[in-house]
């Protein structure tokens, strides 16, 4: 008789799936960005109700699933990463989603200019 599958333990599955798929982006300042703001993330919603927890799960699971499909059978990435944001969903965001994705584009900039560089608003 088999055992059932661990439910509880899918979010650790997943977030660790993530951070090995990191493994394959294209320079390693991608990889330490996207292994932060993932770090951050999963501690974030670590204790979310229910149903946040659940499309919090599913979103980062589409996640997984789009980066897998972007990267050769070697782990390495080929060709473009990431998808464009459709505008439907972007005009669905609440105001303190919208600034969050605001910041993430902010940092991500901040990255291309080099680690560690901050930008002055002057």
């Amino acid at each position: 008789m088999s055992t059932p599958p661990n439910v509880g333990r899918f979010p650790l599955v997943l977030y660790k799936r993530i951070l090995r798929l990191h493994y394959g982006l294209p320079t390693p300042e991608m990889r330490l960005m996207g292994d932060t703001y993932v770090k951050d993330e999963f501690r974030r919603h670590k204790d979310a109700p229910s149903p946040q927890a659940l499309e919090f799960l599913k979103q980062w699971t589409d996640y997984c699933m789009l980066l897998s499909k972007q990267l050769s059978n070697k782990g390495i990435a080929k060709g473009k990463i990431g998808k464009e944001l459709d505008p439907a969903t972007i005009e669905s965001l609440d105001e303190q989603r919208l600034y969050q994705l605001y910041e993430l584009k902010v940092e991500s900039d901040n990255w291309k200019s080099g680690p560690g560089v901050e930008k002055s608003d002057s």
